[in-house]
């Protein structure tokens, strides 16, 4: 009996691993949903690995797709897509925390040690609060951004512009770049709207809204009702809002020199900056596109990749190693060739135990990338080695920017990108820890120190 019991407290020790099957639950429930000839747009049933390619990529907010969804999608399973990618964005665990606060039920120990796994937050004291804000901006969000985009799309397209309005509001704040904008033009993504200041402004706006992260996003809620100054945001928050804003005026200069005269020649000064403001924003988990970036420069693709690896805001809807943690990184390094000790960031000393992990994000997920480049390569001929490796970052980073035909690649290669876009999603340590055993209950025992030389 002692046996059965611990095997069925597998999830109940690891709240990370219930995070982590929460969203395969989804995607498996989402690709049986998208097989139904209902949602096919010839009426036929899909095969179950092109819709589990799809569940994975909307679910994992990731914005790859084999297929253009307007050409392969009925409104009905563009509806399920849509959703999968609500879902997907906030998180299962997120939601029936919510359904549990709404009967006016207190959250349980397991259910605040799964909010910490979900949304990095150790504020169980104001765990309703946080929750409640969580739901109302990304509601409000999409509702107001909805509205905003309705104007131009459905004053090029009548009625059809209300839902690709919510369905972009939605992509977009959800860091999601899935669009259903097919009809236009196959895979256009928002490139017939570049020049529509509302539709570039707002899509922008929303997913900066969604990558900064809840737990900022709460803070900034508290601030403004207490009437506080924004020195008053604790250090995470304000590491993260001054990374971001550094991160999208260098992604915008850089980006802007870079294709100056290539995808950006036929453009006035004013496209252009907006341009490559979108470009900046977006390729950090976004995924939208108002450029082809298959025309890009080499240089234009690496540091796209960059960006895609570096990602959005922990506890955000974005994906990548998080802006968070390259930070960390980064100081990390300086203080080390300035022979201090300590990781320190704006006067601030960062636990050793955060360090460790960056650094462990970071091989892992280098490692992870690097296995695939070489799978992709070896079973792609043909296709340039930097395509190859932009398709695997997007993957990774859960973009969804692509340069090269997705649904052209080999089987084994897709079936990767739907291990990478899964992993992008719960985050690589996540998925490390999920085959990590409960708390290690063991008593430390001092061990002998071993000098090892390095550099």
């Amino acid at each position: 009996m002692l046996h059965v019991s611990k095997k069925k407290n597998i999830l109940n020790d690891n709240p990370v691993r219930t995070v982590c099957f929460s969203f395969i639950s989804v995607i498996v429930l989402g690709a049986l949903l998208l097989m139904l000839p209902i949602s096919s747009a010839c009426g036929e049933i899909n095969s179950f690995s092109k819709c589990l390619f799809t569940a994975t990529s909307a679910t994992c907010v990731a914005g790859l797709t084999l297929e253009d969804n307007c050409a392969a999608w009925s409104i009905f399973g563009q509806s399920i897509i849509v959703c999968l990618i609500q879902i997907g964005g906030l998180g299962l665990v997120t939601f029936s925390s919510i359904f549990s606060l709404s009967l006016n039920k207190k959250l349980s120990l397991k259910n605040m040690q799964l909010a910490n796994s979900q949304i990095n937050t150790n504020d169980f004291a104001n765990i309703r609060f946080l929750f409640t804000n969580v739901i109302r901006v990304t509601f409000f969000c999409e509702f107001v951004g909805a509205l905003l985009l309705a104007i131009p799309f459905c004053a090029r397209h009548g009625a059809r512009g209300i839902f690709m309005a919510i369905f972009t509001s939605i992509s977009a704040y959800c860091n999601s770049g899935l669009d259903i904008n097919g009809f236009i033009c196959p895979n256009c993504s928002l490139i017939p709207f570049r020049s529509d200041l509302i539709v570039v402004v707002v899509t922008s706006l929303l997913t900066i809204s969604g990558g900064i992260g809840f737990i900022v996003v709460n803070e900034l809620i508290q601030l403004k009702k207490s009437h506080k100054k924004i020195k008053f945001l604790s250090f995470h928050s304000k590491l993260a809002l001054s990374s971001t804003a550094i991160l999208i005026i260098f992604g915008t200069l850089t980006l802007l020199v870079m294709e100056w005269s290539n995808t950006l020649k036929d453009m006035g000064l004013f496209e252009k900056i907006t341009t490559s403001a979108f470009n900046s924003i977006t390729a950090r988990s976004a995924g939208f596109a108002v450029v082809d970036y298959s025309q890009t420069t080499v240089f234009t693709k690496l540091f796209t990749c960059f960006l895609m690896f570096v990602g959005a805001c922990p506890s955000g809807t974005g994906g990548g190693i998080k802006i968070t943690t390259m930070i960390v990184l980064f100081m990390t390094t300086i203080c080390v060739v300035r022979n201090r000790e300590d990781t320190v960031i704006f006067g601030h000393k960062v636990n050793k135990m955060t360090v460790y992990k960056a650094i462990s994000l970071l091989f892992i997920s280098s490692l992870l990338v690097a296995v695939s480049t070489i799978v992709f390569y070896l079973s792609n001929p043909g296709v340039s080695l930097i395509d190859l490796f932009f398709t695997i970052i997007t993957a990774f980073g859960t973009v969804g920017t692509s340069t090269t035909e997705v649904g052209n690649l080999s089987y084994i290669s897709q079936w990767i990108l739907i291990f990478l876009m899964y992993i992008g999603r719960v985050g690589p340590l996540s998925f490390a820890l999920m085959f990590g055993t409960h708390l290690n209950r063991k008593k430390y025992v001092s061990l002998p120190e071993g000098n090892i030389y390095v550099g």
